[in-house]
């Protein structure tokens, strides 16, 4: 418990930081939107793009982890999509952001300190393919959801066209495109170009937490909208659940391996959830969302290392 809070009270710290400069007018609104725009546009690529690059997909893949997480966070993502659009009648594409946010964990700054701690090296084997599924599957399935969702009615080659137009020019899935495919073929960038992506990727995490508590210090009555409880459930509740369940059916997957995933399952959204939720105009409800849910990892991650644990 207290290796959690040590780890998680940093993440809050950052948050209330950014809370407290915007609350004393310290940095604008303004500022916020365009320290956003840098993390999505700048840090984030370049984290997504080192940590895949890096990735040596021939040691550590294991194809029952790999379906079995990836099965496990499609069924929530669904059914929380589900739930807002078909129940809570909310736009397509805020239902697909909502969704997102019920299946993305915070793999790189609670779940792999957290794993690591009390798994040991194999957290080295099971956080990257957690990553890998987040970033190659998740995240781009959000983005091509959300672009046919605001394409509008027009034919459906016209759609497609728009969309893939669209999605060609995101950095963030062009990071992964590109970092994926270094992996794949075994490439990897000159030291200059590594240390440039280091110090990107290093200002990400800081950023964004900030942006978070800025977001939260502008959030309206309307912001707190019934669309948050959704998605807190699906993401501490019902992604844990459907991917227990997930290394329950999937064969081939070492117990000590399918108990990391499920801790990882376990953990808060990731920490950019509100600076991408922007692209839909909720980025008030996912910094609210995330707050709410980290502090409920203090309580509930402890439950679930006791529980895989036996």
């Amino acid at each position: 418990m207290y290796e959690i809070v040590t780890l998680m009270l940093p993440i809050l710290l950052l948050i209330g930081l950014g809370l407290f400069a915007v609350k004393m007018k310290m940095i604008t609104p303004g500022h916020i939107e365009g320290l956003a725009a840098f993390v999505l546009n700048f840090a984030l690529p370049a984290v997504l793009l080192s940590a895949l690059a890096r990735q040596d997909i021939s040691k550590s893949f294991n194809l029952g982890y790999v379906l079995a997480y990836g099965a496990g966070s499609l069924v929530t993502f669904f059914i929380a999509m589900a739930v807002l659009r078909l129940w809570l009648r909310r736009p397509m594409d805020r239902a697909t952001m909502g969704a997102f946010g019920a299946s993305m964990s915070n793999s790189g700054f609670i779940a792999f300190p957290v794993t690591s701690i009390v798994f040991g090296e194999i957290a080295l084997l099971a956080i990257p393919l957690s990553m890998l599924i987040e970033n190659v599957l998740i995240m781009p399935l959000t983005f091509v959801l959300i672009e046919w969702a605001n394409s509008g009615k027009e034919s459906a080659l016209s759609v497609l066209r728009q969309t893939a137009s669209r999605l060609s020019r995101m950095p963030l899935l062009l990071a992964i495109v590109c970092g994926l495919g270094m992996a794949l073929l075994d490439l990897s960038f000159p030291a200059p170009v590594v240390r440039s992506l280091d110090m990107l990727a290093a200002a990400s995490a800081p950023a964004a937490l900030f942006v978070v508590g800025g977001t939260i210090a502008s959030l309206r009555p309307g912001d707190l909208q019934l669309d948050m409880v959704p998605i807190i459930v699906g993401k501490m509740l019902l992604h844990p659940l459907a991917v227990t369940v997930a290394f329950f059916l999937v064969p081939g997957v070492p117990a000590q391996l399918a108990a990391v995933g499920i801790v990882i399952s376990a953990v808060s959204m990731v920490t950019i959830y509100p600076i991408l939720s922007r692209r839909v105009g909720m980025e008030g409800l996912a910094a609210a969302a995330l707050v709410i849910a980290t502090g409920i990892c203090l309580f509930s991650l402890p439950v679930v290392l006791a529980l895989v644990g036996r």
